[in-house]
């Protein structure tokens, strides 16, 4: 069983960090044991609105993964323990100019960031899925990127633990496929492309089979050949992926996040093989609501951004 913790709204975990040049890579490692499936989860409380005082900028928080537990009969994902100034971010200077409205006072303040991130994430210029998903995972490893149709070709990146990234912050990406079964498409704003994560797009092929490209260099990576999955709750195991597209909330470390109603979280890996069934429940700011809701976008001043081994939630009231 995964280990059982008493208090669930003290955040008492934290993980290695490793920082690469171009992705700013941020590897958590933890020992995840025993599948837990069919658990029922608790009564919660309804929706409600969310604030966060005390920070100078946009908030960022990660409900942990790799550092979950069980409680109670459901597996709690517990907030991220960090210094306060980790995730106490303003985006990429870029947006402002993409944003102008958005920008309050001298634009470096948490209303500006704040206005930044809630434009940004309903732009589609966000690199991420655009299919007909439940969740746009515009997240790959702590960093989301940028594009921009006045600079086409470069991907304004930054990431969640770096404040107001400077400009002149890019890399050059390929605006198109240049191979694998969907050469030719374009990156932003293509149904097909369904999720982004270890620097690598995932996209839904022809034959309703998966593939993977390199998020700068639009290459071919691997080329999935399952259309149906393998294993799970009796009412997924030999369906096709495109019937539970609708429920897909993330792709990281070659694993496809699913959450079904509120609370029930399916783990499968790119090869649609099952991995587990979490009844999930997050701790601090948002123990009282469902990551469904705050997915849904029914808790607010909350957004949902992505999964980089657990929900990377924004908080971003006026």
């Amino acid at each position: 069983m995964l280990a059982s913790r008493p208090d669930v709204n003290t955040p008492t975990y934290d993980s290695p960090t490793r920082f690469t040049m171009m992705f700013k890579h941020l590897t958590l490692t933890a020992s995840l044991s025993a599948l837990l499936m069919g658990l029922a989860p608790p009564a919660l409380a309804a929706p409600q609105s969310i604030s966060i005082t005390g920070y100078r900028y946009s908030h960022i928080v990660r409900f942990m993964e790799d550092a979950r537990y069980e409680s109670s009969g459901v597996v709690i994902y517990p907030r991220q323990a960090q210094p306060a100034k980790i995730y106490d971010v303003s985006p990429h200077q870029v947006l402002k100019k993409i944003f102008p409205a958005s920008v309050s006072g001298n634009g470096n303040d948490q209303a500006t960031s704040n206005a930044l991130w809630v434009n940004l994430l309903s732009s589609g210029l966000a690199l991420g899925g655009s299919g007909n998903v439940r969740a746009h995972d515009v997240s790959s490893d702590f960093m989301v990127n940028v594009t921009w149709p006045a600079n086409p070709g470069k991907d304004y990146y930054f990431a969640f633990y770096e404040h107001n990234i400077p400009e002149g912050r890019y890399i050059s990406y390929a605006p198109k496929l240049l191979s694998g079964p969907n050469k030719d498409a374009s990156v932003a704003g293509n149904s097909k492309l369904l999720a982004v994560g270890d620097a690598k797009t995932l996209w839904l092929d022809a034959d309703g089979s998966l593939s993977q490209t390199g998020l700068v260099s639009g290459q071919l990576v691997i080329d999935n050949k399952a259309t149906t999955l393998s294993g799970g709750p009796s009412n997924w195991a030999g369906t096709p992926l495109t019937a539970h597209l609708s429920s897909l909330i993330g792709f990281e470390e070659g694993k496809l996040y699913f959450l079904e109603g509120q609370s029930t979280l399916h783990v499968y890996d790119a090869e649609l093989k099952f991995q587990r069934t979490d009844e999930i429940r997050m701790s601090g700011e948002l123990r009282s609501t469902t990551l469904g809701d705050v997915i849904d976008g029914k808790v607010k001043g909350v957004s949902y951004i992505g999964w980089d081994l657990g929900p990377i939630v924004g908080f971003f009231s006026k």
